[in-house]
């Protein structure tokens, strides 16, 4: 799979090769096979637009999430920085393992998890905090 990082933060305190290693990680883990799979990291308002945009919901949002293939995944997945710090904060967890958790949220959307209703959002949770506890500490 192609794997390409776009802006990412210093302040993550993960390389590009860690962050690689989640996503080869998590797809094994989960058995997505994507072709490509992009990460952009943008701010609150930036990621508020998109989501106005698209989904017609302009509040801020941690992470969208777009397969843009038609034979084969081909993932955009755009994640707020601004977002992860707070939610870092709000969640007493480093910054590195909320973007860890919003990189593997991003990743399930693209293997068809949905957390629109709420017997949706458990399930969902659940292999995210199982990924999670498993993959922030990749080195």
């Amino acid at each position: 799979m192609e794997i390409e990082i776009f802006q990412i933060d210093p302040a993550f305190n993960l390389s590009e090769d860690q962050i690689e290693n989640i996503v080869q990680n998590t797809c094994n883990e989960i058995g997505l096979k994507a072709k490509s799979c992009h990460f952009i990291f943008v701010d609150d308002k930036t990621l508020a637009g998109m989501h106005g945009q698209y989904l017609n919901d302009p509040t801020p949002t941690d992470v969208i999430t777009f397969d843009l293939g038609d034979e084969e995944i081909e993932g955009e997945i755009y994640m707020s920085t601004d977002r992860a710090q707070a939610q870092a904060k709000q969640f007493n967890v480093s910054y590195r393992e909320e973007i860890t958790r919003l990189i593997i949220h991003g990743l399930l959307h693209l293997a068809g998890y949905d957390d629109i209703d709420e017997a949706d959002r458990v399930k969902m949770k659940e292999v995210e905090d199982k990924l999670t506890r498993l993959f922030s500490n990749i080195a």
